[in-house]
This record gives structure tokens, sequence and C-alpha cells, in this order.
């Protein structure tokens, strides 16, 4: 029998990776995923055996690598990122226990602000072209209300709003003051703030899907982020709102209020969102409480 030669693994890893990994295109369009993957993926921190908590950090490097993202922001890394990144062969940049970034091409200068478990950023540096400074934050959350079914009823929108907490708007906007002050150091850089958010989106809960949310909502995390002047990704590219096809919680927890708080903003005119869709389906379980978000911008 004929023997097939095997191809060395760099080239073969290439030939699999997408046309912006190659170079192709320059990588003029970047695919950049947002996910808070549950405790280190499904919950491998609280795994005692090595074997099973790696096999659940394959099942997140699975979902990334099928993806074809680029960036990822990750959320809930928890001692998992550094498999999950040789599983990938992406570099990897962990601040803190939470919040991390893993990318197919060299993470450059550290940007980071705020405090450690809350953000983390950093200069990606894509072939073909300028930087992008990628940032990946959680923020905390104070009254669940997207979790409980019944902690809405009987209040009314300036209620929930009063609840979700000044101190979490305090927090949003030290993150991106701070992300405003070191991004300022390179002017025109494009600029990705994503994670997640833990509060709905006031454009969700506007006028035009009060059938699908009952009220409107000026959810104040979100705006903070609009107010300095991001966009976001996913309603940019999916302007209708359809509560049942954009919430990214929770794929995992059906029975508890569906709602969209895992959020890609950009900032910058040398990037633009092409598409952005949700990320929920695997082969078996999908392994995490959160879907995933992933944005393709084109660099301009």
């Amino acid at each position: 029998m004929r023997r097939l030669r095997l191809l060395p693994p760099i080239l073969a890893a290439l030939l699999a990776a997408p046309s912006s990994a190659r170079g192709e295109d320059g990588a003029r369009v970047v695919r950049v995923l947002t996910w808070n993957i549950w405790r280190g993926g499904e919950r491998a921190m609280d795994e005692a055996a090595a074997e099973a908590k790696l096999a659940k950090q394959k099942r997140v490097a699975d979902v990334i690598r099928a993806s074809g993202a680029d960036v990822v922001a990750m959320v809930e890394t928890y001692g998992s990122g550094e498999a999950i990144a040789r599983e990938l062969g992406f570099h990897f940049r962990p601040r803190g226990t939470n919040v991390s970034l893993l990318s197919r091409w060299p993470i450059g200068r550290d940007l980071s602000v705020y405090k450690p478990f809350h953000c983390v950023g950093a200069m990606i540096e894509p072939p073909g072209g300028p930087p992008i400074a990628v940032y990946s934050v959680w923020i905390h959350y104070v009254d669940d209300v997207w979790t409980d079914p019944k902690s809405r009823d009987g209040r009314s929108a300036e209620k929930l709003v009063a609840d979700d907490g000044a101190s979490r708007v305090v927090e949003v906007r030290a993150i991106l003051d701070g992300v405003a002050e070191k991004t300022a150091e390179a002017p025109g850089v494009a600029t990705i703030v994503a994670g997640d958010f833990n509060s709905n989106s006031h454009l969700d809960y506007a006028e035009t899907a009060r059938d699908q949310y009952g009220m409107v909502v000026p959810w104040p995390v979100t705006k903070a982020v609009a107010d300095a002047g991001f966009r976001d990704a996913y309603r940019v590219c999916n302007p209708a709102v359809d509560r049942a096809k954009d919430r990214t919680w929770s794929p995992r927890f059906p029975e508890q209020i569906q709602d969209r708080i895992d959020f890609v903003f950009w900032k910058g005119d040398a990037i633009f969102p092409l598409s952005a869709r949700r990320i929920d389906q695997s082969e078996g379980a999908w392994p995490s409480d959160h879907a995933a978000v992933l944005v393709e911008f084109e660099r301009r």
C-alpha cells in the first residue's frame, strides 16, 4: 500500500486556518469572540481530576476553533486559559483569575486598566496593518434582575434602573475612562471592549421591542458605554430586536429570564462590523452557561 506523507504540523495548521490567519487577505477580516466560559469551561476549575479538567478545556477550544475566531475576550478563565490557548496555538494574556485575551496573532503592549479581576487590555497585532486595542471586561452584578424569573414582578422601569446599582456605573465608567487614557497614546487606533457586562441593553429594551420585553428600560451600564462613543457591534449588524435569537443568558438555564448580557463594543473608523452572531451550539452539551458572541470586523 502506498504510504501517505504527512504534512508538517505547522503547514497543516496553516492550511486548516481561516484565510485571515494565512495572510491571503492581509487579515482584512478580524473575527472577535467574547465568551464567559463558566468557571474555566463548564466548571473545569471544580474538577479534581486533571484528565476531566483538560477534557472540558478542550471542548471550549473546539468551540473557539470551529468559530474561526482570531481574538477571544474570555471571562471566567479561572486557570483554563493556558490550556485552551495551547490547544488552539494562540497567544495568551491573562490578568488576575477572571478575564483574559487569546489571539492567533501576537499580543503586544499591555493596556490594562482598573482592577485585575475586571479588565485586561492589550494591543493585538494582526498582519498587514496597524494593531487593534482589545479589552476583555467583566462588570459585576448587584441585583439579579435577569436570573430569577419572578424578580421583575411589580417593578417599574425606574425601579429596575435604580436597583441595577450605581456602583456598576461607577465601575464601567472607570474602565472606559482608563481605556480612553491608554488609547489616547495611539491616536486613530481601533478599540474593542468586549465581555460579560451582566447587564441588559438599553438598545433592546426600546419602544420598538416593547411587545417582547414589556417595558422600555434605559439600562445604565450599556448607556454609559454608548455615551463613551462605543457602538454595539451585534445590534449594528442585527438592528431588528429578536429576544429569542439575541439572548446570551442562558443556554443552560432556560427557566431563567432570557436576555442579551454579553457584548462586543467598538470605537474608531479603522474597523467596521460585517456580521455578528450568537453561538450556543456544539457537539455534545454546550460547555458554558453563557452563549458566545462572534463579530467579524473589516479593517479599513
